[in-house]
């Protein structure tokens, strides 16, 4: 009671102070985003890097999901379900990277909500339709002191439209595998209120790199999204909103597989289906120039469940079930102070719980936080910011997470950040508890760390359910939560009118980092994961964007990000000369030198993009051609030394090319391009990349464009 009167206390505090005028509020802004510091702000008064996605790139890039947009966006790699091997993947879906860091540390938000439903510690992005996202705001480096510990890494936050004028747009695309993916999209708005509506549907055969196994290796899927954001403005300093939102995907699993009592091969079918819903109802009161207050509710449940049939009989061979509920209420309140100081405080209260077959009982888990910022302005072109995150878990320590940052504007086309986050992530019951056998994709393991210990791994081997334990199994233990620290440095600079870019160095150094790795192979040579603390790690380097506008008609991007990454018990093993391998040539035993080492697995030293748009708004036609390069990245340990250093542990680099090119007819748009042009594929590695994939899509836009009361 004394924690729940304290964060109460901090809210009724914010609501009755005084401030002074802030430009927030009595200006016009023009590129505004909200992640950064979670109140708007001018892009060029940002003081942590930030990259925006605006709507206009989405529909260049002719994407439908999210995973497909970020995949072209500097410095975000992602993973793929089903066959990665590290701390960076997931062995569910398509999660994020940033900055080196697993998409564990990075917090997925809709509309400034988290998405829940990770699954391996990802969230699968492929969930999300971006058919009505206004913009993503991408904030990379440590955002802990605001959105709490799953922001270690970075906030990818995906706004959808609100009702601005009546509209309707609709919107079809057929592609290879018979894959299909329709939009329509509507909106109403009157002087008070207006309501915005979205729905999906998204199918694809699948598809199938190995023709000589049995089944695809992506099953088939059917997907259904709807969403609806009303919006009412009773007064001029009082706004409503009430959004929610409803997913549902269905899955056709068939597979071959073997009957262990005996020994012969049996057909597997069934199906998965996965319900994701959410509902988000927001009050906000403008109670002067000086002082905002917003109330926020949030729902969300996300639930999975998979049966499957032994084909010959339908007996039952397979059940998984997976239940997570969310619920949060948060205040948050903005206050201009004296000294051109801008103070946001909040205070919220989180209720997890959890139903999964993968654990043992139903898991719950409390959380009551409060955060505050002060964004200090001491003279037009310098800004100071500082802010804390108190969080009080039932299930684990609690925590304060800081944060600091500047920005220094030297003159209209030059400016510097620099910011400083501090983190902390305790094990999660998944990392700790879970026992996992997916039958459905080819039957790997996934053990918590609780839950196993290589004495059982012994045991399985000599019962022949494994064939291989690897020498990563001998360093099994219990968990310890993670800390992490965070720099950022960088500049932006506008050449001039045609020409700019952006420069951010960072670091972050994690204690006790936890990464998933294979531990044994399946006697089906199915892998089995489980989790390490990584002692002390760190992630390191550089990132490049700039732009270059050729003509009215032309404009060229690029980005590249240079990524070390390192377990520093590893480098310092190399440098006494005690870490040994063997030429996979000659079978000769040698040192292995730093040169050698392939640092933290499943992340890519380099990575770079090229993107060329033409849009020639007068005539209708739009096009691009955008390259996207990731160099080769460590797979796991395969000579029993514990670290990636030769050249069997990696899994090779590769070159996407995407291309389109689009034509408007009055209210009508014709696109048509093809990704992965020239068919790179990896069945191993990278099982959800399905090939070359041409497509076609229609688009139909009505907008009536005049005031209605």
């Amino acid at each position: 009671m004394k924690k729940i009167f304290f964060l109460l206390l901090i809210t009724i505090t914010s609501v009755t102070s005084f401030s002074q005028e802030d430009t927030l509020f009595s200006k016009t802004l023009t590129e505004l985003v909200v992640t950064a510091t979670r109140t708007e702000r001018k892009l060029s008064n940002v003081a942590v890097p930030v990259q925006i996605i605006s709507r206009k790139a989405i529909i260049q890039s002719g994407s439908v999901r999210l995973n497909d947009i970020l995949t072209e966006q500097t410095g975000l790699y992602i993973t793929s379900g089903g066959a990665t091997t590290s701390a960076g993947g997931g062995v569910f879906g398509n999660g994020v990277q940033i900055q080196g860091l697993s998409p564990d540390y990075t917090m997925i938000l809709l509309d400034g909500e988290p998405i829940i439903g990770r699954q391996g510690g990802v969230i699968d992005l492929s969930r999300l339709s971006v058919g009505n996202i206004k913009k993503i705001e991408i904030v990379k480096g440590p955002s802990s002191s605001l959105y709490g510990s799953e922001a270690m890494g970075g906030v990818v936050n995906i706004i959808t439209e609100q009702a601005q004028l009546d509209k309707l747009d609709a919107s079809f695309r057929y592609g290879r595998f018979n894959s299909t993916d329709a939009n329509i999209n509507a909106a109403i708005k009157r002087q008070k209120w207006g309501l915005q509506l979205f729905g999906n549907h998204n199918s694809s055969n699948g598809f199938d790199l190995d023709e000589t196994v049995p089944g695809k290796t992506v099953d088939p899927s059917n997907s259904y999204t709807t969403q609806a954001r009303f919006n009412f403005i009773p007064t001029e300093k009082t706004r409503i909103s009430l959004s929610g939102r409803y997913y549902n995907e269905k899955q056709n699993n068939y597979f071959i597989t073997q009957d262990i009592a005996s020994s012969s091969d049996i057909a597997i079918t069934g199906d998965g289906n996965v319900k994701d819903m959410n509902l988000n109802p927001v009050i906000t009161q403008q109670f002067n120039n000086n002082l905002r207050s917003s109330m926020r509710f949030y729902f969300s449940r996300y639930e999975y469940e998979q049966t499957l049939l032994k084909d010959a009989d339908k007996s039952p061979y397979y059940y998984d079930f997976f239940q997570q509920d969310f619920y949060r209420v948060e205040n948050q309140t903005d206050i201009n102070l004296p000294a051109r100081n801008f103070l946001s405080v909040g205070a919220g209260a989180v209720k997890e719980k959890l139903n999964t077959t993968r654990y043992a009982g139903k898991r719950s888990n409390d959380i009551l936080y409060a955060f505050m910022q002060d964004e200090w302005r001491v003279c037009e072109n310098l800004t100071f910011i500082g802010g804390l995150r108190y969080d009080d878990n039932s299930a684990y320590q609690s925590r304060v997470s800081p944060k600091l940052a500047a920005n220094y504007k030297v003159n209209d086309k030059l400016r510097f950040n620099a910011s400083y986050g501090g983190g902390f992530k305790a094990p999660d019951f998944r990392q700790m508890f879970l026992n996992f056998l997916n039958t459905a994709a080819g039957g790997y393991v996934v053990y918590g760390a609780n839950e196993i210990t290589i004495t059982e791994l012994e045991s399985q081997k000599q019962q022949g359910i494994l064939s291989e334990i690897l020498p990563r199994a001998y360093d099994l233990a219990l968990l310890n939560p993670e800390i992490s620290r965070g720099l950022n440095a960088g500049t932006h600079y506008d050449v001039n009118e045609k020409l700019k870019f952006d420069i951010n160095f960072f670091r972050n150094d994690i204690d006790n980092l936890i990464q998933v790795d294979i531990i044994a192979f399946r006697s089906n040579t199915a892998p089995v994961y489980s989790y390490f603390n990584v002692k002390e790690a760190y992630t390191q380097g550089a990132e490049i964007n700039s732009s270059y506008r050729i003509n009215k008609n032309f404009q060229l991007q690029g980005g590249y990000q240079f990524l070390m990454t390192a377990d520093k018990a590893d480098i310092k093993r190399i440098e006494e000369g005690t870490v040994f391998t063997r030429d996979l040539e000659t079978n000769e035993v040698y040192k292995v030198q730093k040169s050698d080492y392939g640092g933290l697995p499943n992340r890519s030293k380099h990575m770079a993009n090229a993107k060329l748009f033409y849009d020639n708004e007068k005539k209708g036609w739009s096009a691009s051609l955008r390259v996207l390069y990731k160099s080769r990245w460590g797979t796991y340990d395969k000579d029993g030394n514990g670290i990636i250093n030769r050249e069997d542990e990696y899994a090779k680099g590769s070159a996407l090319v995407n291309i389109n090119a689009a034509k408007a007819i009055k209210t009508f748009r014709l696109q048509a391009g093809i990704d992965n042009l020239f068919n790179y594929k990896d069945e191993i590695n990278l099982p959800g990349q399905p090939g070359i994939q041409p497509y076609i899509s229609i688009n139909y836009s009505f907008i009536k464009n005049k005031n209605n009361n």
